[in-house]
Protein backbone atom coordinates (compact mmCIF):
# COMPACT_ATOMS: atom_id res chain seq x y z
CA UNK A 1 0.00 0.00 0.00
CA UNK A 2 0.91 3.29 -0.93
CA UNK A 3 -1.07 5.93 1.61
CA UNK A 4 0.27 9.04 -0.50
CA UNK A 5 0.36 7.21 -4.33
CA UNK A 6 0.54 10.69 -6.23
CA UNK A 7 1.34 9.55 -9.80
CA UNK A 8 1.71 5.86 -9.03
CA UNK A 9 5.62 6.37 -8.87
CA UNK A 10 6.03 3.58 -6.98
CA UNK A 11 2.89 1.54 -7.28
CA UNK A 12 3.69 1.32 -11.12
CA UNK A 13 7.07 -0.32 -10.78
CA UNK A 14 5.81 -2.13 -7.69
CA UNK A 15 3.04 -4.13 -10.28
CA UNK A 16 5.71 -4.87 -12.51
CA UNK A 17 7.85 -6.85 -10.22
CA UNK A 18 4.81 -8.95 -8.48
CA UNK A 19 4.30 -9.72 -12.59
CA UNK A 20 7.66 -10.73 -12.58
CA UNK A 21 7.33 -12.84 -9.58
CA UNK A 22 4.07 -13.89 -10.17
CA UNK A 23 5.25 -15.38 -14.11
CA UNK A 24 8.04 -17.14 -12.46
CA UNK A 25 5.33 -19.14 -10.17
CA UNK A 26 3.36 -19.93 -13.66
CA UNK A 27 0.53 -17.38 -13.05
CA UNK A 28 -1.42 -16.66 -16.51
CA UNK A 29 -2.01 -13.09 -17.19
CA UNK A 30 -5.41 -13.09 -15.51
CA UNK A 31 -4.43 -14.68 -12.50
CA UNK A 32 -1.72 -11.73 -12.33
CA UNK A 33 -4.24 -9.46 -12.96
CA UNK A 34 -6.27 -10.44 -10.09
CA UNK A 35 -3.26 -11.05 -7.80
CA UNK A 36 -2.59 -7.60 -8.59
CA UNK A 37 -6.18 -6.11 -8.07
CA UNK A 38 -6.65 -7.78 -4.59
CA UNK A 39 -2.78 -7.45 -3.77
CA UNK A 40 -1.72 -3.83 -4.44
CA UNK A 41 -3.66 -0.34 -2.69
CA UNK A 42 -3.04 3.14 -3.18
CA UNK A 43 -4.71 5.99 -1.54
CA UNK A 44 -4.43 10.03 -2.57
CA UNK A 45 -5.70 13.20 -1.69
CA UNK A 46 -6.00 14.36 -5.00
CA UNK A 47 -8.41 12.44 -7.27
CA UNK A 48 -6.69 13.26 -10.23
CA UNK A 49 -3.73 11.63 -9.19
CA UNK A 50 -5.78 8.47 -8.51
CA UNK A 51 -7.53 8.67 -11.70
CA UNK A 52 -3.50 9.05 -13.58
CA UNK A 53 -1.93 5.94 -11.17
CA UNK A 54 -5.14 3.98 -12.63
CA UNK A 55 -3.64 4.74 -16.30
CA UNK A 56 0.11 3.78 -15.56
CA UNK A 57 -0.65 0.90 -13.74
CA UNK A 58 -2.73 -0.19 -17.18
CA UNK A 59 0.27 0.98 -19.17
CA UNK A 60 2.49 -1.24 -16.42
CA UNK A 61 0.48 -3.83 -17.45
CA UNK A 62 -0.64 -3.68 -20.83
CA UNK A 63 0.12 -6.88 -22.27
CA UNK A 64 -1.51 -9.22 -19.63
CA UNK A 65 -4.79 -6.45 -20.20
CA UNK A 66 -4.30 -6.88 -24.15
CA UNK A 67 -4.31 -11.01 -24.27
CA UNK A 68 -6.85 -11.25 -21.72
CA UNK A 69 -9.04 -8.46 -22.37
CA UNK A 70 -10.12 -7.87 -19.07
CA UNK A 71 -10.16 -4.62 -17.39
CA UNK A 72 -8.78 -4.44 -13.48
CA UNK A 73 -10.23 -2.50 -11.25
CA UNK A 74 -7.48 -1.25 -9.20
CA UNK A 75 -7.54 -0.69 -5.74
CA UNK A 76 -6.71 3.33 -6.17
CA UNK A 77 -8.72 5.57 -4.53
CA UNK A 78 -9.72 9.30 -3.07
CA UNK A 79 -9.09 9.73 0.53
CA UNK A 80 -7.48 11.59 3.17
CA UNK A 81 -5.07 8.95 4.35
CA UNK A 82 -5.11 10.56 7.76
CA UNK A 83 -7.97 9.92 9.21
CA UNK A 84 -10.14 7.82 6.27
CA UNK A 85 -8.00 4.43 6.91
CA UNK A 86 -8.32 3.33 10.15
CA UNK A 87 -9.92 0.29 9.12
CA UNK A 88 -6.66 -0.52 7.35
CA UNK A 89 -4.24 -0.34 10.43
CA UNK A 90 -2.37 -3.23 11.32
CA UNK A 91 -2.77 -5.24 8.31
CA UNK A 92 -0.81 -4.52 5.90
CA UNK A 93 2.45 -6.11 4.63
CA UNK A 94 4.20 -3.21 3.08
CA UNK A 95 3.93 -0.01 3.12
CA UNK A 96 6.11 2.45 0.73
CA UNK A 97 5.68 5.86 0.79
CA UNK A 98 6.99 9.32 -0.09
CA UNK A 99 4.79 11.31 1.73
CA UNK A 100 4.24 15.62 1.30
CA UNK A 101 6.40 16.98 3.45
CA UNK A 102 5.61 20.82 5.09
CA UNK A 103 4.43 22.72 8.05
CA UNK A 104 0.62 22.09 9.03
CA UNK A 105 -1.40 24.90 10.06
CA UNK A 106 -3.59 24.90 13.34
CA UNK A 107 -7.04 24.33 11.35
CA UNK A 108 -6.01 21.42 9.33
CA UNK A 109 -4.23 19.80 12.43
CA UNK A 110 -6.91 20.30 14.86
CA UNK A 111 -9.43 17.12 13.97
CA UNK A 112 -6.18 14.96 13.84
CA UNK A 113 -4.51 15.90 17.02
CA UNK A 114 -5.80 13.23 19.07
CA UNK A 115 -5.17 10.52 17.06
CA UNK A 116 -1.62 11.61 16.48
CA UNK A 117 -0.99 12.78 20.08
CA UNK A 118 1.62 10.65 20.52
CA UNK A 119 4.15 12.36 17.11
CA UNK A 120 3.01 15.95 17.39
CA UNK A 121 4.69 18.71 18.73
CA UNK A 122 4.31 22.45 18.16
CA UNK A 123 3.84 23.02 15.25
CA UNK A 124 4.40 19.70 12.71
CA UNK A 125 5.27 18.86 9.81
CA UNK A 126 3.00 16.71 7.29
CA UNK A 127 5.28 14.43 6.77
CA UNK A 128 6.12 13.53 10.30
CA UNK A 129 2.24 11.90 10.80
CA UNK A 130 2.75 10.23 7.86
CA UNK A 131 5.80 8.04 8.76
CA UNK A 132 3.19 7.52 12.05
CA UNK A 133 -0.15 6.63 9.55
CA UNK A 134 2.40 4.11 7.75
CA UNK A 135 3.89 2.42 10.59
CA UNK A 136 0.16 2.42 12.07
CA UNK A 137 -0.92 0.59 9.21
CA UNK A 138 1.80 -2.53 9.46
CA UNK A 139 0.29 -5.70 10.71
CA UNK A 140 3.47 -7.14 12.98
CA UNK A 141 6.46 -8.06 11.12
CA UNK A 142 5.17 -5.86 8.09
CA UNK A 143 7.46 -3.53 6.57
CA UNK A 144 7.51 0.24 5.84
CA UNK A 145 9.93 1.96 3.34
CA UNK A 146 10.29 5.82 3.17
CA UNK A 147 11.47 8.24 0.62
CA UNK A 148 11.83 11.31 3.33
CA UNK A 149 13.43 14.43 4.50
CA UNK A 150 16.27 13.85 7.03
CA UNK A 151 15.00 16.02 9.39
CA UNK A 152 13.33 13.86 11.22
CA UNK A 153 16.59 12.66 12.60
CA UNK A 154 17.72 15.56 14.66
CA UNK A 155 14.66 18.38 14.35
CA UNK A 156 13.24 19.30 17.65
CA UNK A 157 9.87 19.11 16.83
CA UNK A 158 10.61 15.34 15.77
CA UNK A 159 11.68 13.94 18.89
CA UNK A 160 8.16 12.49 19.82
CA UNK A 161 8.48 10.74 16.47
CA UNK A 162 11.69 9.35 17.25
CA UNK A 163 10.42 7.75 20.27
CA UNK A 164 7.57 6.65 18.51
CA UNK A 165 9.38 4.87 16.24
CA UNK A 166 11.65 3.32 18.59
CA UNK A 167 9.25 2.07 20.55
CA UNK A 168 6.69 0.40 18.04
CA UNK A 169 9.56 -0.26 14.89
CA UNK A 170 12.79 -1.69 14.40
CA UNK A 171 14.57 0.89 12.19
CA UNK A 172 16.20 -2.02 9.91
CA UNK A 173 18.41 0.33 7.24
CA UNK A 174 19.09 3.92 6.64
CA UNK A 175 19.92 5.34 3.34
CA UNK A 176 21.42 9.15 2.88
CA UNK A 177 21.20 10.05 -0.58
CA UNK A 178 24.38 11.82 -1.12
CA UNK A 179 23.70 13.48 -3.95
CA UNK A 180 20.03 14.17 -4.45
CA UNK A 181 20.90 16.76 -7.26
CA UNK A 182 21.06 13.40 -9.28
CA UNK A 183 18.38 11.55 -7.73
CA UNK A 184 15.38 14.34 -7.15
CA UNK A 185 13.89 17.34 -9.05
CA UNK A 186 13.72 20.59 -6.94
CA UNK A 187 14.29 19.27 -3.87
CA UNK A 188 16.71 21.10 -1.40
CA UNK A 189 16.79 19.02 1.55
CA UNK A 190 18.97 15.95 2.29
CA UNK A 191 17.15 13.05 1.61
CA UNK A 192 16.74 9.59 3.49
CA UNK A 193 15.52 5.93 2.93
CA UNK A 194 14.09 4.54 5.90
CA UNK A 195 13.28 0.60 6.23
CA UNK A 196 11.50 0.00 9.27
CA UNK A 197 9.96 -3.18 10.61
CA UNK A 198 6.78 -2.99 12.89
CA UNK A 199 7.13 -4.80 16.40
CA UNK A 200 4.45 -4.58 18.99
CA UNK A 201 7.28 -4.67 22.30
CA UNK A 202 7.94 -1.75 23.72
CA UNK A 203 10.38 1.07 24.98
CA UNK A 204 13.86 -0.66 24.38
CA UNK A 205 16.82 2.12 25.34
CA UNK A 206 18.15 2.42 22.10
CA UNK A 207 17.85 0.97 18.51
CA UNK A 208 20.26 0.02 16.21
CA UNK A 209 20.55 0.88 12.38
CA UNK A 210 22.64 -0.18 9.05
CA UNK A 211 23.43 3.30 7.64
CA UNK A 212 24.08 3.56 4.12
CA UNK A 213 25.10 6.41 1.52
CA UNK A 214 23.28 5.85 -1.74
CA UNK A 215 25.11 7.32 -4.68
CA UNK A 216 23.16 9.44 -7.61
CA UNK A 217 24.01 5.67 -9.86
CA UNK A 218 21.59 3.96 -6.49
CA UNK A 219 24.79 2.24 -5.28
CA UNK A 220 24.83 1.65 -1.31
CA UNK A 221 27.88 2.42 0.09
CA UNK A 222 27.64 0.74 4.23
CA UNK A 223 29.06 3.11 6.47
CA UNK A 224 28.07 0.14 9.14
CA UNK A 225 25.72 -0.19 12.52
CA UNK A 226 24.63 3.19 14.32
CA UNK A 227 22.84 3.64 17.90
CA UNK A 228 19.78 5.66 17.88
CA UNK A 229 18.92 6.77 21.38
CA UNK A 230 15.39 6.77 22.69
CA UNK A 231 15.13 9.87 24.72
CA UNK A 232 14.16 12.28 21.86
CA UNK A 233 17.75 13.95 20.95
CA UNK A 234 19.14 13.68 17.69
CA UNK A 235 19.99 10.72 15.76
CA UNK A 236 23.71 11.15 14.67
CA UNK A 237 23.79 9.17 11.95
CA UNK A 238 27.34 9.19 9.57
CA UNK A 239 27.41 10.44 6.18
CA UNK A 240 30.21 8.32 5.68
CA UNK A 241 32.31 5.57 6.48
CA UNK A 242 35.12 7.99 7.99
CA UNK A 243 32.33 9.32 10.34
CA UNK A 244 31.26 6.19 11.86
CA UNK A 245 34.37 6.28 14.23
CA UNK A 246 34.34 10.19 14.82
CA UNK A 247 30.29 9.68 16.18
CA UNK A 248 31.13 6.92 18.36
CA UNK A 249 33.84 8.80 20.03
CA UNK A 250 32.27 11.75 20.36
CA UNK A 251 28.80 11.00 21.21
CA UNK A 252 30.05 9.86 24.38
CA UNK A 253 31.67 13.57 25.33
CA UNK A 254 29.77 14.70 28.07
CA UNK A 255 31.39 18.47 27.18
CA UNK A 256 28.53 20.84 25.56
CA UNK A 257 28.77 24.81 25.13
CA UNK A 258 27.55 25.51 28.46
CA UNK A 259 30.83 24.08 29.49
CA UNK A 260 32.98 26.65 27.99
CA UNK A 261 30.59 29.41 29.34
CA UNK A 262 27.98 30.45 26.18
CA UNK A 263 24.35 29.77 25.57
CA UNK A 264 22.46 29.75 22.61
CA UNK A 265 19.90 32.32 21.26
CA UNK A 266 18.33 32.93 17.67
CA UNK A 267 18.56 36.82 16.80
CA UNK A 268 14.88 38.47 17.75
CA UNK A 269 14.42 40.56 14.76
CA UNK A 270 12.24 39.03 11.93
CA UNK A 271 12.38 41.89 9.22
CA UNK A 272 9.38 40.81 7.32
CA UNK A 273 7.22 41.40 10.17
CA UNK A 274 8.60 43.50 12.49
CA UNK A 275 7.32 47.02 11.97
CA UNK A 276 9.49 48.93 14.55
CA UNK A 277 11.43 52.01 12.52
CA UNK A 278 14.38 50.93 10.57
CA UNK A 279 16.95 53.42 9.42
CA UNK A 280 20.03 52.98 6.83
CA UNK A 281 22.28 55.17 9.26
CA UNK A 282 22.44 56.17 12.34
CA UNK A 283 22.28 60.11 11.32
CA UNK A 284 19.39 59.09 9.69
CA UNK A 285 17.64 57.80 12.87
CA UNK A 286 18.93 61.01 14.98
CA UNK A 287 17.40 62.99 12.24
CA UNK A 288 14.37 61.24 13.52
CA UNK A 289 14.43 61.60 16.80
CA UNK A 290 14.82 57.57 17.67
CA UNK A 291 16.42 57.50 21.10
CA UNK A 292 16.72 53.90 21.35
CA UNK A 293 18.59 52.70 18.00
CA UNK A 294 20.86 49.62 18.08
CA UNK A 295 22.23 48.27 15.28
CA UNK A 296 21.40 45.21 13.46
CA UNK A 297 23.47 42.25 12.30
CA UNK A 298 23.07 40.11 9.18
CA UNK A 299 23.52 36.69 7.91
CA UNK A 300 25.52 38.06 5.34
CA UNK A 301 27.82 40.07 8.08
CA UNK A 302 29.26 36.84 8.81
CA UNK A 303 32.42 35.25 7.24
CA UNK A 304 34.21 31.75 8.28
CA UNK A 305 36.64 32.61 11.24
CA UNK A 306 35.92 36.48 10.76
CA UNK A 307 34.99 39.93 12.87
CA UNK A 308 31.76 40.98 12.09
CA UNK A 309 31.85 44.89 11.80
CA UNK A 310 29.35 48.10 11.07
CA UNK A 311 30.85 48.77 7.66
CA UNK A 312 29.95 53.18 6.68
CA UNK A 313 30.27 51.23 2.68
CA UNK A 314 29.16 47.91 2.82
CA UNK A 315 30.07 45.52 -0.12
CA UNK A 316 26.58 43.99 -0.22
CA UNK A 317 23.17 46.45 -0.63
CA UNK A 318 21.95 46.30 3.07
CA UNK A 319 18.10 47.16 3.41
CA UNK A 320 18.46 48.83 6.72
CA UNK A 321 21.65 48.59 9.20
CA UNK A 322 19.75 50.26 12.46
CA UNK A 323 16.43 49.66 14.10
CA UNK A 324 14.34 51.74 16.98
CA UNK A 325 13.96 48.86 19.09
CA UNK A 326 11.96 51.00 21.86
CA UNK A 327 13.07 49.65 25.06
CA UNK A 328 16.47 51.04 26.26
CA UNK A 329 17.03 47.76 27.93
CA UNK A 330 15.82 45.43 25.34
CA UNK A 331 16.37 41.96 26.34
CA UNK A 332 16.79 41.53 22.40
CA UNK A 333 19.80 43.57 22.50
CA UNK A 334 23.16 41.21 22.50
CA UNK A 335 25.45 43.67 25.00
CA UNK A 336 27.59 40.58 25.88
CA UNK A 337 30.88 39.28 23.91
CA UNK A 338 29.56 36.00 21.53
CA UNK A 339 30.03 34.38 18.50
CA UNK A 340 27.79 34.73 15.47
CA UNK A 341 26.97 31.69 13.21
CA UNK A 342 25.10 31.78 10.16
CA UNK A 343 21.50 30.35 10.66
CA UNK A 344 21.06 28.40 7.65
CA UNK A 345 23.93 26.03 5.65
CA UNK A 346 23.53 23.27 4.27
CA UNK A 347 25.87 19.81 3.72
CA UNK A 348 26.62 20.93 0.13
CA UNK A 349 28.94 24.20 1.56
CA UNK A 350 32.12 23.99 2.70
CA UNK A 351 31.48 24.79 6.47
CA UNK A 352 27.85 24.03 8.40
CA UNK A 353 29.34 25.92 11.17
CA UNK A 354 30.05 29.49 9.42
CA UNK A 355 31.42 31.42 12.47
CA UNK A 356 33.06 34.88 13.15
CA UNK A 357 33.41 36.88 16.45
CA UNK A 358 31.27 40.25 16.93
CA UNK A 359 33.52 43.37 16.71
CA UNK A 360 34.17 45.25 20.21
CA UNK A 361 33.76 48.46 18.52
CA UNK A 362 30.07 47.53 18.33
CA UNK A 363 29.87 47.22 22.22
CA UNK A 364 32.08 50.27 22.63
CA UNK A 365 30.15 52.65 19.92
CA UNK A 366 26.54 51.30 20.50
CA UNK A 367 26.35 49.45 23.64
CA UNK A 368 25.09 46.09 22.00
CA UNK A 369 23.11 44.80 18.80
CA UNK A 370 20.45 42.95 17.87
CA UNK A 371 20.70 39.71 15.25
CA UNK A 372 18.51 39.48 12.60
CA UNK A 373 16.37 35.93 13.07
CA UNK A 374 18.54 34.29 10.67
CA UNK A 375 21.30 34.65 12.59
CA UNK A 376 22.35 32.23 15.31
CA UNK A 377 24.15 33.57 19.09
CA UNK A 378 26.59 31.77 21.12
CA UNK A 379 26.36 34.11 23.90
CA UNK A 380 29.59 34.65 26.66
CA UNK A 381 27.65 33.80 29.87
CA UNK A 382 30.63 33.74 32.28
CA UNK A 383 32.38 36.97 32.73
CA UNK A 384 36.05 35.57 32.29
CA UNK A 385 35.69 31.97 30.29
CA UNK A 386 38.37 29.39 29.74
CA UNK A 387 38.13 29.97 25.78
CA UNK A 388 37.15 33.40 24.89
CA UNK A 389 34.96 34.05 22.05
CA UNK A 390 37.90 34.13 19.51
CA UNK A 391 39.22 30.63 20.49
CA UNK A 392 35.40 29.36 19.99
CA UNK A 393 35.33 30.57 16.59
CA UNK A 394 38.20 28.26 15.91
CA UNK A 395 36.90 25.36 17.98
CA UNK A 396 33.86 25.45 15.66
CA UNK A 397 35.61 25.81 12.70
CA UNK A 398 37.99 22.80 13.07
CA UNK A 399 36.93 19.76 10.48
CA UNK A 400 36.17 17.59 13.34
CA UNK A 401 33.97 19.75 14.75
CA UNK A 402 32.25 20.86 11.52
CA UNK A 403 32.15 17.49 10.72
CA UNK A 404 30.18 15.75 13.88
CA UNK A 405 27.70 18.83 13.50
CA UNK A 406 26.76 17.31 10.06
CA UNK A 407 26.28 13.90 11.58
CA UNK A 408 23.46 15.41 13.69
CA UNK A 409 21.93 17.89 11.95
CA UNK A 410 19.19 16.69 9.21
CA UNK A 411 17.71 20.18 8.59
CA UNK A 412 19.27 23.57 6.68
CA UNK A 413 18.81 25.14 9.83
CA UNK A 414 21.97 25.87 12.25
CA UNK A 415 19.15 25.12 15.44
CA UNK A 416 19.77 25.79 18.92
CA UNK A 417 18.11 22.57 19.40
CA UNK A 418 21.37 21.27 17.90
CA UNK A 419 24.34 23.24 18.90
CA UNK A 420 22.96 22.23 22.48
CA UNK A 421 23.72 18.91 21.65
CA UNK A 422 27.15 19.44 20.09
CA UNK A 423 29.43 17.34 21.47
CA UNK A 424 32.44 19.42 22.36
CA UNK A 425 36.50 18.07 23.40
CA UNK A 426 37.44 17.98 26.89
CA UNK A 427 38.38 21.88 27.53
CA UNK A 428 41.24 20.66 30.29
CA UNK A 429 42.59 18.68 27.52
CA UNK A 430 41.82 20.83 24.54
CA UNK A 431 43.73 23.80 26.32
CA UNK A 432 46.95 21.80 27.28
CA UNK A 433 47.41 20.64 23.86
CA UNK A 434 47.21 23.85 22.71
CA UNK A 435 49.62 25.32 25.34
CA UNK A 436 51.85 22.01 23.77
CA UNK A 437 52.39 23.76 20.48
CA UNK A 438 49.18 21.85 18.08
CA UNK A 439 47.81 23.67 16.17
CA UNK A 440 43.51 23.69 16.49
CA UNK A 441 42.71 20.55 14.33
CA UNK A 442 45.57 18.49 15.83
CA UNK A 443 44.10 19.47 19.50
CA UNK A 444 40.82 18.90 18.98
CA UNK A 445 41.56 15.49 17.66
CA UNK A 446 43.87 14.86 20.95
CA UNK A 447 40.50 16.27 23.35
CA UNK A 448 38.62 14.06 21.78
CA UNK A 449 40.71 11.49 22.43
CA UNK A 450 40.29 10.17 18.67
CA UNK A 451 44.21 9.08 18.71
Amino acid sequence: MDPACGGAAFLAPIALRMRAALLERGFTPREILGHIEEHLHGTDLDSTLCELSKHFLCMALYNEIQSTNFAPKFNVYQANSLSSLKSRLGKIDVVVCNPPFRKMTAEELSPLRSDYSEVIDAQPNLYCLFIALCTRLLREGGRAALVTPTSFLSGQYFSKLRKFLINNTTIEHIGMVSDRQGVFMDVEQETALTILRRRIEKNPAHSHANVSVVSATGKYSSVGDCVLPNHGLTWPIPRSIEDVTLVKKLSASKFRLADYGFKVRIGAYVWNRDKRPKFESLEEAKLANADSVAPLLWSRDISSRGVVKIEKNPTWNVEHRFVDIGLKNSSSVIKSPCVLLQRVTSNDQPRRLVAAIVSQDIFDTYGGFVGENHVVILEQVVEQPEFTPTNLVELLSTYTVDRYFRCISGATNVSVFELNQLALPDPAILREALLNGKDWDEAVVLAYQLI
